[in-house]
C-alpha cells in the first residue's frame, strides 16, 4: 500500500512537471510567426521604386524651374525693402506708420512679401502632397506581394527591418518581396503626376491633434 502511495505521487508529481512544458510546447506552435522586410530596399531596389524615383524627380524640377521664376520677385521684394529701411531710418514706428508717404509702401510691400511666400510656400506643399500620393500607390502596389509573401511564410505579422536590432535570413523576406515586385510587369512602374497641395491639406488637418 505504501508502495502505491509512492509511485502515484510519483506520477502525480511528473505530470506536475510536463504539464507546463506541454502547454509551453502547444503555445510555441500557436504562436504568431513573424517576418522582416527592408522597406527602404524595396523603395530603392525594385523596379518599381526605381521608376517612382524617377518620375518624382522630373516633377521636382519642374517644381526647381518654377521657383527660380520667382527669383526676380523676391530680389525686388529686398531691394524695396532696403530702400523703405533708408528713407526711413530717421523716423520712428510710429511717425511711419502715420506717415501718408511711407504707410503705403510698407503696406504694399507687405502684401507683395506675403504674396511671394504664399507662392513658395505652394510649390513646396505640391511637391509634399506629390510624394504622399506617389507613395501611397506605391504601396497599394507593393502590399499584396508582401501579403502573399508573408502568407506563403506561414507568418501573420510583417517588420520593418529599420525596428529590428537583428534577424535570421530566412525571416527576411525583402529580396523575395523585390523579385516578384520585378518580374510582375503590372509592378514594375507606378502612375505619378504633380497633384495640388489643396488635394492633401483635409488629411493634413485630420493628421494633427486637437488644439488643447
Amino acid at each position: 500500500m505504501r508502495l502505491m502511495s509512492i509511485v502515484s505521487a510519483a506520477a502525480i508529481a511528473a505530470a506536475l512537471l510536463i504539464a507546463p512544458e506541454a502547454d509551453a510546447q502547444r503555445n510555441r506552435n500557436q504562436a504568431t510567426t513573424s517576418v522582416v522586410i527592408n522597406y527602404q530596399r524595396v523603395l530603392t531596389e525594385s523596379a518599381l521604386g526605381r521608376d517612382l524615383a524617377a518620375k518624382l524627380q522630373q516633377i521636382r524640377t519642374q517644381v526647381s524651374q518654377e521657383a527660380q521664376t520667382l527669383a526676380p520677385e523676391q530680389q525686388s521684394i529686398e531691394q524695396e525693402q532696403q530702400r523703405l529701411r533708408q528713407a526711413t531710418r530717421s523716423l520712428s514706428a510710429d511717425q511711419i506708420r502715420n506717415s501718408t508717404t511711407y504707410a503705403p509702401q510698407f503696406q504694399a510691400l507687405a502684401q507683395r512679401a506675403q504674396q511671394f511666400q504664399a507662392r513658395t510656400q505652394s510649390l513646396q506643399g505640391d511637391m509634399e502632397c506629390t510624394q504622399i500620393i506617389a507613395l501611397r500607390e506605391f504601396d497599394r502596389l507593393a502590399s499584396p506581394i508582401v501579403r502573399s509573401t508573408m502568407e506563403s511564410r506561414g507568418a501573420g505579422i510583417v517588420l520593418d527591418a529599420a525596428n529590428i536590432q537583428l534577424v535570421l535570413p530566412q525571416f527576411d523576406i525583402t529580396d523575395t518581396v523585390i523579385q516578384q515586385l520585378d518580374q510582375n510587369p503590372a509592378t514594375r512602374t507606378v502612375n505619378v503626376t504633380r497633384r495640388p497641395v489643396s488635394e492633401c491639406l483635409p488629411q493634413q488637418a485630420a493628421a494633427q491633434p486637437p488644439a488643447q
